[in-house]
């Protein structure tokens, strides 16, 4: 995805005259392009996350909508370290800002829990004015960055890194506040968002091995939640089970219950993420997802639990 986004980013610039990149010290690829071609409209802070937030805002502010501000660098300095710049800056003055923090999850997999992107929906969700967006696939992620773009108001777009596994076989439509369904069943509901939902569609067909059908639904706007979709799934299949590269505490599963709650929607629920504990493996992004509870046995093994209550 990372690959994918910065491309992508590249050519927008190319096109759109509004559009600034910010970054933190990120990793990138079109570093030499960027100086050359965009002087005056990309501007790289080093580790100082809440410095380039700031100057962001003031940018949004200033230009009274003549620049299109994009922050971009890994998700946990972002959503941790500049939160404070984040509330206080874009969303209490409801700024037409982008955040993009690459890495959610567990994708940044070799540099500890310090580097793992795992309590931002939980954070920033809860901030007025944030819309949240979360590609599933390398695929999503231009239509998600256009639609941000064309979005009036803060987003951020919660980004993987690499080697994510393509779900789709061309460029899916994307609308915010609208979720996809990827596939129909009748039996169980799940939700999910990210590329962790990969590991869902592995999880399914082991499911659908023991005859239930099931609907997933890749939820890649988190806020505002496509509630229709949750509703409409939960009432024809009366299980709903919640798949998350995230803290289970105040993450999608939060979201999803809340919206069942709301409409006094009755089902047999579990919420499948890190139970209330860091990440603290060393290895690939499979071996964090193992120790994490997040493989496909164990997203199966979850399922076919509530099933069977």
């Amino acid at each position: 995805m990372k690959n994918i986004f910065e491309e992508h980013l590249y050519k927008t610039m190319q096109k759109n005259k509004k559009v600034v990149s910010i970054f933190a010290d990120s990793d990138f690829a079109y570093y030499e392009e960027f100086e050359r071609e965009f002087r005056g409209r990309y501007f790289n802070f080093g580790i100082a996350e809440s410095n380039a937030v700031a100057a962001a805002a003031g940018m949004a502010k200033a230009s009274q909508g003549d620049i299109i501000p994009i922050i971009y660098t890994a998700g946990a300095f972002l959503a941790y370290r500049a939160y404070e710049f984040i509330r206080n800056n874009i969303c209490l003055l409801n700024l037409n800002v982008k955040i993009v923090g690459m890495g959610s999850g567990l994708k940044i997999n070799n540099f500890g829990p310090t580097h793992h992107t795992t309590e931002d929906i939980a954070l920033l969700r809860s901030l007025p004015n944030m819309c949240i967006l979360s590609p599933a696939s390398p695929n999503e992620v231009a239509p998600i960055v256009d639609k941000a773009l064309s979005y009036e108001g803060p987003v951020y777009i919660r980004l993987g890194k690499a080697f994510e596994t393509e779900i789709y076989d061309r460029t899916p439509s994307f609308s915010i506040g609208k979720s996809n369904l990827i596939q129909s069943g009748k039996d169980l509901t799940i939700v999910s968002t990210g590329s962790i939902i990969s590991n869902v569609i592995e999880a399914t067909q082991l499911i659908e091995k023991k005859g239930y059908g099931v609907d997933i639904i890749n939820m890649s706007t988190i806020k505002p939640i496509d509630a229709g979709a949750i509703i409409k799934s939960a009432n024809k299949t009366g299980c709903v089970v919640v798949v998350e590269e995230h803290q289970k505490m105040g993450g999608l599963g939060g979201a999803v219950s809340e919206v069942l709650c709301a409409n006094g929607i009755g089902v047999k629920f579990e919420s499948v993420g890190l139970n209330d504990k860091f990440c603290c493996a060393y290895g690939w992004h499979k071996d964090l997802l193992d120790d994490s509870g997040l493989s496909s046995l164990d997203i199966f093994n979850a399922c076919i639990n509530v099933l069977n209550k």
